[in-house]
């Protein structure tokens, strides 16, 4: 079975508190908002102390052009992505031409060729290297990467899969957008790039071996989580119904995925889970009644790194591997949800 062999990350250098960017928006919002201090208390429920940006707080304050933040996205995205990758391999053990492909996720930006592109090139990998750049899977296609590096190793089982996220959900930020989903945005997203190298069982390495996956579209759903793309860039879509959703959908989904390995959730004794928001996880604990720590590394990288949609996925990954997650045999659940309204579900074992 595949095996995830080492994670890793790197955040951009701006650093910022909740209550600073709670003062930021309160100052450009004040005379547009009417009910702005009813609306801010959602900075002060997020359970969120601090996050990353790409630029510092100032920068935010003007009106940016989409060739600015398609610069920044480009160049600075991709310093990223190289120091995340870098380090993931050196805790592998792994050079950069041993890798046989490479999967990039990303929703926040764009460039063509992708960046997995001038990756190949900047590292040193092989040109034969195969490329799998996924766009707009948000916060679930960290998961679906995972999925897709499965898949692979399963067909060629002597292969090692490269799997790199990076979101600059800072730069999708309009200060011209005075919409209550805009503030929801701005008190939840950050950025960050990640990497995670997957295995086929041909090759030495420990980690957890992934058994199983199951990605599930939602009936309907489109309106759930996403993007509207305006002249003026790229506004959130995201329902208050979502909460609901996970609550409601996701027992019968989860026993479903596991009936299909003669397990229940009984089983399970690892949660490497998307921290998509306090409400979110909320009701992803209620709806699988977990009444201990089993999503105590969602909830850290929450408080100190807020949703990076696509890449918080991995920093749990990478947290529950350095806390010595591999020490405890036993059964565990990576999962992300995202647009579409969809879910996506690995099995792993330990």
């Amino acid at each position: 079975m595949p095996r995830i062999i080492a994670a890793a990350h790197a955040f951009p250098p701006h650093a910022v508190s909740q209550q600073s960017v709670k003062e930021t928006v309160q100052q450009l919002f004040s005379s547009s908002v009417a009910d702005l201090e009813r609306l801010i208390a959602v900075f002060d429920n997020s359970r969120i102390d601090s996050r990353q940006f790409m630029m510092p707080l100032e920068w935010y304050r003007q009106p940016r052009s989409q060739q600015e933040r398609t610069v920044i996205y480009q160049q600075q995205g991709l310093a990223l992505m190289e120091e995340a990758v870098r380090e993931c391999l050196a805790r592998a053990g792994c050079r950069a031409d041993e890798v046989d492909q490479l999967i990039f996720v990303s929703s926040t930006g764009h460039a063509t060729p992708t960046l997995d592109a001038h990756l190949i090139n900047n590292l040193g990998m092989r040109p034969d290297t195969s490329r799998l750049p996924i766009w707009g899977l948000g916060c679930a296609a960290g998961a679906v990467g995972l999925s897709r590096a499965h898949e692979h190793c399963r067909a060629f089982p002597g292969h090692r899969v490269l799997l790199v996220a990076l979101e600059c959900c800072s730069l999708t930020f309009m200060s011209g957008d005075v919409s209550k989903k805009n503030l929801v945005a701005t008190s939840l997203f950050a950025d960050g790039a990640a990497a995670a190298l997957v295995s086929g069982d041909q090759l030495p390495g420990d980690g957890p071996a992934i058994i199983a996956t199951r990605s599930h579209l939602f009936p309907e759903s489109y309106r759930v989580m996403g993007w509207d793309f305006l002249d003026e860039g790229m506004q959130l879509v995201l329902s208050p119904k979502l909460p609901l959703i996970v609550r409601q959908e996701l027992p019968a989904l989860l026993d479903s995925f596991l009936a299909g390995q003669n397990l229940s959730r009984h089983d399970l004794v690892h949660y490497i889970t998307h921290p998509g928001g306090a409400r979110v996880v909320a009701a992803y604990r209620e709806a699988l009644q977990l009444t201990g720590e089993e999503l105590s590394q969602t909830e850290d990288s929450l408080r100190c790194h807020g949703n990076v949609s696509s890449v918080s996925v991995l920093l749990v990954l990478e947290q529950w591997l350095a806390a010595g997650g591999m020490d405890r045999p036993g059964h565990g659940l990576l999962s992300a949800f995202g647009p579409g309204f969809s879910a996506e579900l690995l099995l792993f074992k330990v």
